[in-house]
């Protein structure tokens, strides 16, 4: 990694800087050392002195928002005129004391290459000693009974183990809700690289514990093996295990990451860049994706405007942004929260997402007054994709299947609601009034889409004889068929409705 220090004295002179990192100094009253193509690419930036604020703006380029450290006892120093660009940087400020334990840190922090996976149900093996029967849950829980006191008993392990590198703390989040009459613990095990047997260190976490995500960190690289304990008495259940490499309190995968958690342990993620801190604000949702993570970042980047990401890990790759009242709720506080703090109205927020995404799109954007909402790929049924699975896509795409076993909403008597009829009440909400009002809705979908075939005519019907501006593109082929001409054509008619909204100020 790269790290950049401005101020008087170059601390690569005075203290050790750690293997990997390279380190590169430019005095502040430097004429010449502020040219970005003398810095080139940098990982996180330090300043500890004051700087004039031309020559901060001049390697603009070369900072990254929620990578600059300044010192703390220089923020009064800085003065107002410096505010905007420090909140287009997401500036960090640290008291900069112990500074070698500042550049111990920053390749722990401020690495290149997020990563985040799960240990899936499939690789659990239930303990010998347990006999009470067992069951699986579609593929999101392995339910079991407990009824045991006193010590706590091995319930399951995982025979997959976690590939543990000591130059990065892992962050382990397990899922699993339980009856209020059972306790779990969680035993992570370290088996020292070089060996099968030499157990390095083991380290139980207790429920309490496991309320807030575990950050692991060792000397010593290896393999974590993974597996819970359980005593009590009622229904658990478990579920998978997260983990991630964590940045040690400086962003969730990327720096500036956020996490978002219910009381069910179920997890979104999501992340705010600030752009050129004028409207519109972008709002992408990321789709169906295994691997842990944001994805968007470079796209949404290259439109120039503040833009949010967000993200969901449940599942096999994403429960459609749905959840409980309480995830959602918090879903929609982020969004409103960073409309006010920007200054913005609704009106200046484009909604965005790819296939998963789009469904997050169209949710969410129809739930407030949008400029604009931009979704290829759409999918919108989701009873409809899975009484599509039996014959069109049959032993593919289960997660469709996990999320109709899991249903769980409720009318405002307690009744049940079926998937189908969310979806149902969901369409009749956008017959309704006022629909999606004056948000103009762009989408690019596939002729003979194997998932969700009537997406595009589901949302056209729902406005007919209305105000709202419907533009579609059909592409020939399925749904994974022809993905990068509908890329293309989403990201083609972002950046013209963005030129449009912006003329139009």
């Amino acid at each position: 990694m790269r790290v950049l220090q401005i101020g008087r004295d170059d601390w690569s002179m005075s203290f050790r800087v750690p293997h990997g990192v390279e380190w590169a100094f430019v005095d502040v009253d430097d004429e010449f050392g502020f040219d970005p193509l003398l810095i080139g690419r940098v990982d996180v930036t330090i300043v500890d002195a004051v700087c004039e604020l031309s020559k901060l703006q001049a390697i603009d380029s070369a900072l990254a928002p929620y990578t600059v450290i300044v010192a703390r006892s220089l923020r009064a120093e800085f003065g107002t005129e410096y505010e905007r660009f420090f909140t287009q940087k997401m500036a960090v400020y640290d008291a900069l004391d112990d500074r070698q334990a500042i550049v111990d840190r920053l390749p722990r922090q401020f690495f290149a290459k997020p990563f985040g996976q799960k240990l899936e149900l499939r690789k659990v093996l239930i303990s010998p000693f347990h006999t009470a029967d067992a069951w699986y849950d579609g593929s999101a829980y392995l339910a079991t009974t407990i009824g045991h006191d006193g010590d706590f008993r091995q319930l399951v392990a995982w025979k997959e183990n976690i590939l543990y590198e000591n130059q990065r703390a892992l962050e382990i989040w397990p899922e699993f809700v339980t009856d209020s009459g059972v306790e779990l613990e969680l035993v992570v095990q370290l088996i020292r690289s070089g060996s099968s047997d030499v157990i390095a260190d083991q380290r139980t976490y207790s429920q309490a514990e496991l309320a807030e995500p575990i950050v692991f960190e060792h000397a010593s690289s290896g393999y974590l093996s993974c597996s819970i304990f359980a005593r009590g008495h009622g229904l658990v259940k478990v579920g998978p295990i997260h983990y991630r490499h964590s940045r040690l309190g400086a962003g969730q995968f990327i720096p500036g990451g956020k996490r978002l958690v219910d009381s069910r342990r179920e997890e979104l993620f999501y992340y705010f860049h600030p752009g050129d801190l004028k409207p519109p604000l972008n709002i992408y949702f990321a789709g169906y994706r295994p691997a842990e993570g944001f994805e968007g970042f470079f796209m949404m980047a290259g439109l120039g405007h503040p833009f949010l990401l967000f993200s969901d890990p449940r599942l096999e790759g994403g429960r459609f942004y749905l959840g409980s009242d309480e995830l959602e709720g918090q879903v929609r506080q982020v969004i409103r929260e960073l409309i006010d703090s920007l200054g913005f109205r609704e009106e200046d927020v484009i909604f965005s997402g790819l296939s998963m995404g789009s469904f997050g799109a169209l949710y969410y954007g129809s739930q407030f007054n949008a400029q604009a909402i931009i979704a290829g790929k759409p999918i919108i049924d989701l009873g409809y994709v899975a009484e599509r699975g039996r014959l069109v896509r049959p032993r593919d795409f289960l997660t469709v299947f996990d999320m109709v076993n899991f249903w769980d909403r409720t009318d405002g008597d307690g009744n049940r609601i079926s998937v189908d009829s969310f979806t149902q009440g969901l369409i009749d909400r956008w017959n309704g009034e006022p629909g999606f009002g004056d948000t103009k809705i762009l989408m690019s979908y596939m002729m003979q889409d194997d998932y969700d075939d009537q997406a595009y005519y589901t949302l056209l019907n729902s406005q007919t004889g209305k105000p709202t501006t419907v533009i579609a593109r059909g592409y020939q082929g399925r749904h994974n068929d022809d993905s990068a001409s509908i890329v293309t054509w989403f990201l083609n008619q972002y950046r013209r409705v963005i030129d449009e909204y912006v003329e139009s100020r």
